[in-house]
């Protein structure tokens, strides 16, 4: 299990069974749970967990699979299609490449643009296609990349300058047949 996860984002999923490598998990406010879930399923990534519906200036949460291996369907979710004005996601990525060991990405999007992407082997990288507006807080921050807490520490850092809540295992409704279909 990648170590940033254990930070309190998905610490629900400390057990193996949910299958945190390939899962990806959403924070939105702005939109509804029903707004997530329908934009989710017609990308072929329905959510196999949430959290309780809330009031639109608050965080709710979304669980789904990185990709579709039943429908042979490996290609990202265009996030920018579920984040309509006023709205704004916060998108963990655990291990978006297995195969090839790379470290987790986050991205921050608001009012359907995309906000900041962040490497967490690179994250206070910037570029022309790699907006970074976190950047300048990730610098300030000073963190030790070479430190073994080092991922749990950014995403704490993400989190609390986002005021993402703690994930309350009791408030999480997991979908365990639709977990399973996907392998």
């Amino acid at each position: 299990m990648t170590s940033w996860i254990k930070c309190g984002v998905m610490a629900w999923m400390e057990e193996d069974r949910y299958g945190e490598d390939e899962t990806v998990l959403v924070y939105f406010k702005g939109t509804g749970l029903a707004a997530m879930t329908e934009g989710l399923s017609a990308q072929h990534r329905p959510p196999f967990a949430y959290g309780n519906d809330t009031a639109p200036s608050d965080w709710g949460v979304i669980v789904h699979h990185m990709f579709n291996p039943s429908r042979d369907d490996y290609d990202g979710i265009d996030y920018r299609k579920l984040c309509p004005r006023g709205a704004e996601l916060m998108v963990f990525v655990p291990n978006p490449s297995v195969a090839k060991a790379h470290g987790p990405k986050a991205y921050h999007y608001k009012d359907g643009r995309t906000s900041s992407c962040i490497d967490y082997e690179q994250p206070d990288h910037v570029g022309e296609y790699w907006p970074n507006k976190m950047a300048p807080l990730i610098t300030a921050a000073g963190l030790d990349h070479e430190s073994d807490t080092y991922e749990e520490q950014l995403t704490r850092l993400i989190c609390h300058h986002l005021g993402l809540p703690a994930l309350d295992r009791d408030t999480i409704t997991v979908d365990r047949d639709l977990m399973a279909s996907y392998f």
